[in-house]
């Protein structure tokens, strides 16, 4: 039995306790500076880094002229030599005048760094580090080691933990840059499973078992002391358990390394690369996104429509930070070069660009055959961008909101993006995504409607904030399986949510609380019942024209930014929701690569506001003024 407890396999009727809360991790406040928010980033990488730094010239003030790029991050020369072709090495001198005329031409200097592979030093690309010190290396339930490259990749919980925060303090003391970065932030894999089983994970595993249950409670949920528990291999409560700390040391890892580096340069802006899409919990990515300054994960290989659905997940994981989207416009993937077809690339940075993330363009500009069409399209889009400034600072004026839950991902094996997410979007329901541990009733004001689809695992601060913005007056659309679990995937004897709404149990109808009204379809039915209840908040565009739309307000206008997944010259007939009050009969389309605005008419049909027009290109935005 006891073999059994500590792998993880016990049953929740076999436990009686409650959870103690999580323990507190210190977060510092992120770096506010405006330049985040608009930032336009560009990354080059092995030789084309090597064109972009060693002999730049006028290329600075080129590339801010026809892409609007005013970031750059490069790797210091150490690791770049460490991936470089011969000829492409850089020496020091090099390296420092080329950032220097970036700097000059008054682009933002990020330095490229990391935990896991000591920012691909030479000492960590020999093998060296890992020969030295084989206790820091991350290591499967066997005790191999995670091999990525070729080479060990280190664990935060070792003294790989020092060695990485070194380098990042020797990094702003010779270079002062404006910001670091540390790439692939994260746990991995190997042929026997998830990582870390070291030694020194399994004593931090112990040591935060102890601190959060004591010995009673860890015996009586876990079926063992803490100094006695084995770091899980089998899903169940310890599994879950362990994979929350898993995410708190990359937490912890984040929020240490801004505290050190700020300590030194107290403007400095600290971010990770994070795999936040990730479909299990393996990466132990959930937690470290609120420990940093902005939030940024690689996208490559997706439609523009799953580009959208994951930047809506981005929005609810930044929890209000700025989003940066790493867009691999890059054709060859060994050495990042060429550039990938313009009908490709257009719908991302499109996607990228109406849903409120900043551009980060990985590749394709060394000076070598290229795609010139793509390269035209890539500027068309960004110089757009960065010619209009105030298409990008309103507020989402969407009005369904709906909930992301990291946990019931890991836990319970839930889709992190709510599968009717994508539905809505394709039926021009523009949407917004909540963390379900960053929800307040506060935050739930602006929205008239709440869905929880994938959410089983939530808890009960969540709970009553939802139950609260219900009864004043808010519509829920709720799975029935929501808040059916604790974060250890433990069953509830009853659900509750439905407890904190004054339910007897899930209601099998639309039911009134309070001010407003809760509905529960069944898993299967769940789009087919939100989608006509949420129609009076589309844009109704028909499908087949492949249009999404993405709303902000500001002040005194609507900005409709217009996403055309497929390119096609059919017309749109855009019918505008009803809680739409426009305040003239005309509206201004605003097109990449067109001067000043074409004007389109405002036409009625009964209450029925629409606007006719053919989008221009992949993107674009429409400017409708509004009512006071």
């Amino acid at each position: 039995m006891l073999t059994a407890l500590i792998a993880g396999s016990i049953r929740a009727d076999d436990v009686a306790s409650s959870l103690p809360p999580d323990l507190p991790l210190v977060t510092a406040p992120p770096i506010p500076a405006p330049w985040l928010r608009e930032a336009v980033i560009l990354q080059p990488y092995g030789h084309s880094a090597f064109v972009a730094l060693a002999a730049p010239g006028d290329r600075p003030e080129r590339l801010k002229k026809d892409f609007g790029f005013n970031t750059i991050i490069v790797q210091p020369t150490d690791s770049h030599n460490s991936i470089a072709k011969p000829e492409d090495k850089l020496t020091e001198e090099q390296f420092r005048a080329g950032i220097a005329a970036y700097r000059k031409a008054g682009y933002h200097i990020l330095l490229y760094t990391s935990l896991m592979a000591d920012g691909l030093s030479p000492e960590f690309q020999s093998g060296e580090i890992g020969r030295q010190h084989p206790d820091w290396i991350q290591r499967d339930p066997k005790g191999n080691p995670v091999l990525v490259w070729g080479v060990p990749w280190l664990c935060p919980s070792t003294g790989a933990r020092q060695l990485a925060l070194d380098r990042c303090l020797r990094l702003v003391s010779e270079y002062d840059p404006d910001g670091l970065m540390l790439d692939n932030n994260q746990f991995f894999s190997a042929a026997a499973g998830w990582t870390c089983y070291c030694d020194s994970c399994a004593k931090g595993f112990r040591q935060y078992a102890k601190q959060r249950f004591g010995d009673e409670q860890c015996r009586e949920i876990f079926g063992a002391a803490p100094e006695q528990l084995a770091l899980p291999t089998k899903e169940g409560p310890l599994f879950a358990l362990w994979m929350n700390w898993r995410n708190r040391v990359w937490a912890e890892v984040n929020e240490s390394f801004r505290a050190r580096l700020r300590a030194v340069k107290p403007d400095i802006m600290f971010f990770a690369n994070t795999q936040y899409l990730f479909d299990t919990g393996m990466l132990a990515s959930d937690l470290q996104l609120t420990h940093e300054d902005v939030v940024l994960s690689e996208s490559c290989n997706l439609s523009s429509r799953q580009m959208s659905a994951k930047l809506v997940l981005g929005h609810a994981l930044a929890a209000g930070r700025p989003l940066w989207n790493y867009v691999g416009t890059f054709a060859k993937a060994d050495d990042y070069t060429g550039l990938q077809p313009a009908e490709t690339i257009g719908p991302w940075i499109a996607a990228t660009l109406a849903h409120g993330a900043r551009p980060w363009i990985v590749d394709g500009f060394d000076e070598g055959p290229t795609n010139a069409a793509a390269r035209q399209e890539m500027s068309r889009l960004l110089s757009f961008a960065a010619a209009h400034p105030e298409f990008y600072n309103g507020k989402p004026a969407a009005l369904v909101a709906t909930l992301i839950s990291p946990t019931s991902r890991s836990v319970l094996h839930r889709p992190l993006i709510p599968p009717h997410v994508g539905v809505l979007q394709s039926r021009g329901v523009p949407i917004v995504a909540l963390r379900d541990d960053e929800v307040t009733a506060e935050k739930l004001k602006p929205f008239r409607v709440l869905t929880i689809e994938s959410a089983p695992c939530l808890d009960q601060a969540s709970v009553d904030a939802i139950a609260a913005w219900v009864r004043a007056g808010g519509v829920l659309i709720a799975a029935r399986d929501t808040a059916t679990h604790d974060e250890l995937g433990r069953p509830h004897d009853a659900s509750p949510l439905w407890q904190a709404l004054e339910l007897k149990s899930r209601p099998d109808k639309e039911t009134a609380v309070g001010r407003g009204t809760v509905i529960s379809p069944e898993a299967a039915k769940f789009s087919s019942v939100a989608t006509p209840r949420l129609e009076q908040f589309a844009f109704q565009t028909p499908q087949e024209s492949a249009i999404e739309i993405v709303p902000y307000r500001t002040e005194h206008s609507l900005l409709l930014h217009v996403i055309r997944h497929q390119a096609s010259t059919t017309p749109v007939h855009l019918r505008l929701p009803s809680p739409i009050s426009a305040a003239e009969e005309s509206a201004q389309l605003f097109a990449p690569g067109k001067r000043g605005a074409a004007v389109l008419r405002l036409s009625k049909n009964g209450d029925e506001r629409f606007i006719e027009f053919v989008p221009p290109s992949a993107y674009c935005v429409i400017k409708i003024p509004l009512t006071q």
